[in-house]
């Protein structure tokens, strides 16, 4: 299997507000982070599941594209997953999504799992089905094709081992072009 476009981290940061159910977290009005945990990572205060801030030179914006829960309720393990489309313009633009597995721990939501991939190109994006837990994962491929023109994708396939995520398969596929 050649060498899929993601990285994976395990940050393990916990919120500070305690809840009963992961159901309780609202998650489109949360204060995401793309490093958790990091000082100079100011987070981004999600509004209806979006932020947008501009600056003199450039803007950044956050979507919730996805939230799903991993299990079904009444299941003493409690963990949802978040799709994140981050992007950041200044000379150029930055479109990266960010998969965050959060899971109750002691009542506090923490982040265990972040799958971060490439997604600027047509078609990138995220898939879960709660029957088979597995995580389709679709980001711009590593190629040397300029930042305007992607050649392909690559569609990642991941599956639940009942503590994480774990790519099972990955393949590459032709951007189709627009007509």
């Amino acid at each position: 299997m050649a060498r899929s476009s993601y990285d994976m981290f395990y940050p393990n940061y916990r919120y500070a507000t305690r809840v009963s159910s992961i159901r309780d977290v609202d998650f489109e009005n949360l204060t995401v982070f793309w490093r958790p945990g990091d000082k100079a990572d100011r987070g981004a205060k999600l509004r209806n599941g979006a932020f947008k801030n501009r600056y003199k030179n450039g803007y950044e914006g956050v979507n919730l594209d996805l939230l799903q829960f991993l299990d079904q309720r009444g299941d003493t393990a409690q963990r949802a997953i978040v799709d994140l489309a981050w992007q950041d313009c200044g000379g150029s633009c930055t479109y990266v999504g960010l998969v965050q597995v959060f899971e109750l721990r002691s009542g506090f939501p923490t982040v265990v799992q972040e799958i971060e991939y490439d997604r600027h190109a047509p078609g990138t994006g995220v898939t879960f089905d709660p029957e088979s837990k597995i995580l389709m994962v679709t980001g711009r491929s590593d190629d040397p094709s300029p930042n305007c023109c992607p050649k392909s994708v690559d569609v990642m396939r991941f599956e639940w081992d009942g503590q994480k995520f774990l790519l099972a398969s990955s393949k590459s596929v032709a951007v189709e072009e627009k007509r």
